[in-house]
């Protein structure tokens, strides 16, 4: 799925709203999705399915971080929009505790704070996607709160070190201590500092791996924090349930040496 660049995201969302993303006339393919950091709501218009558990998703529902790896299904000729969250902004648009929805997808119509608009009628009725974005921004317009600053500042410094941070001076720059910040993390995020430190280690790690700059996978572990390769492997396994040497044969990424 790609990022749709003719849509522009209105600027009072763009504080809650890091991307979106716009697919359409997809042949029943599979996409595989692990941990990234991110939470946010999709749309869509194909009878999408969730593989692990072949349960059939909400036309539109919100998901929260994704810790175990899950793999989407989709009909063929669907449609689906996605507009993914900045990491701790999720109970500042649906007045919930974020671990609520860690690793899970839930229909935005069992939501107590969304308002009972008849939103999917609404996007089930246009055809331009555009429009659609529209509407989905419009409507998240007149749900948003503010959102929690020092929390916005810990997951943006976290992504930014690409999880090398010392969270003990992180708190400690917040005027906040261990405990509250951890609660406060949680609250707002969905999992604790360490973890989400852990989520964009394996991120920096798994664009260098997919970029193909490296020899040999030890560079990768090293360059990135890694204590050794073997502490590399356990963490790429635990986040996508496959081998770096496996991701690279799924995807066709060809690699010197390994792959």
């Amino acid at each position: 799925m790609d990022f749709f660049p003719d849509i522009q995201i209105p600027p009072p969302l763009q504080p809650y709203i890091s991307h979106v993303w716009f697919a359409e006339g997809i042949a029943g393919n599979a996409f595989p999705i692990f941990a990234d950091g991110r939470t946010g709501i999709i749309f869509q218009q194909s009878g999408m399915i969730l593989g692990n558990q072949e349960k059939n998703l909400a036309n539109s529902f919100v998901f929260g971080q994704t810790l175990d790896p899950i793999m989407l299904h989709t009909q063929p000729n669907c449609r689906v929009l996605g507009l993914i969250f900045h990491p701790h902004v999720l109970p500042s648009v649906f007045r919930i505790h974020a671990k609520e929805l860690t690793d899970e997808c839930v229909d935005m119509s069992l939501i107590p704070a969304v308002p009972r608009i008849n939103l999917n009628e609404q996007l089930w009725n246009t055809v331009s996607p555009k429009r659609q974005f529209d509407l989905l921004f419009s409507y998240l317009e007149k749900m948003i709160s503010p959102i929690d600053k020092s929390m916005q500042y810990a997951t943006s410094h976290i992504l930014a070190t690409k999880g090398k941070t010392s969270l003990k001076d992180l708190h400690y720059q917040l005027n906040l201590t261990e405990r509250t910040f951890e609660r406060r993390f949680e609250q707002y995020v969905g999992i604790s500092p360490r973890l989400f430190s852990n989520i964009a280690q394996f991120q920096a790690a798994i664009r260098m791996l997919d970029s193909g700059h490296f020899s040999k996978l030890s560079d990768i572990a090293y360059a990135n924090g890694y204590a050794d390769q073997s502490h590399f492997i356990r963490w790429f396994k635990k986040f996508t349930g496959v081998t770096p040497l496996e991701h690279c044969r799924n995807h066709s990424i060809l690699k010197t040496g390994i792959c």
